[in-house]
């Protein structure tokens, strides 16, 4: 019980940091959450240990997608999309406290067998990076979205 306070402790420092201020946090680089009623295509990803399935995604620029997530492995999952930065640093965070379960308007948790779905509108051009950050599965479980100008 004890060590758990403390890795609370810690996990909350962290986040404090500069380091880690910007994770869940949605930015002008990597979009903003997306409107229903302006989703221009859905695409549909499945989880699977330890890859997504697509892990390559095109959209274009101002592009609002509606992203259905399954959960086909025998694991939770999850799905953030974020810079490759801020991942790195939410998969550091999950390392320390695996049950902290902070869900950002960029992620979804995936039970077994879950479905769930992230609409999200492309802002700006480039590439933006996806990852399930939890421990023993952000090595593999890794994905790029290119935006393309439109």
């Amino acid at each position: 019980m004890k060590r758990h306070l403390i890795i609370r402790f810690i996990f909350a420092i962290l986040l404090s940091t500069s380091a880690f201020a910007n994770y869940g946090k949605a930015d002008d680089y990597i979009g903003k959450p997306g409107d229903l009623a302006n989703v221009f295509r859905t695409i549909k990803i499945t989880a699977i240990e330890y890859m997504f399935l697509p892990s390559e995604i095109n959209v274009t620029q101002g592009e609002t997608i509606k992203f259905v997530v399954e959960n086909k492995g025998n694991k939770k999952h999850e799905m953030v999309i974020d810079t490759k930065e801020n991942l790195k640093n939410h998969a550091k965070m999950r390392r320390l406290d695996s049950d902290a379960d902070q869900i950002g308007p960029n992620q979804i948790i995936l039970g077994l067998d879950e479905q769930k779905t992230l609409i999200w509108e492309f802002t700006r051009t480039g590439t933006i990076n996806f990852a399930c950050p939890l421990p023993g599965h952000f090595k593999g479980m890794r994905g790029i979205i290119n935006v393309e100008t439109k």
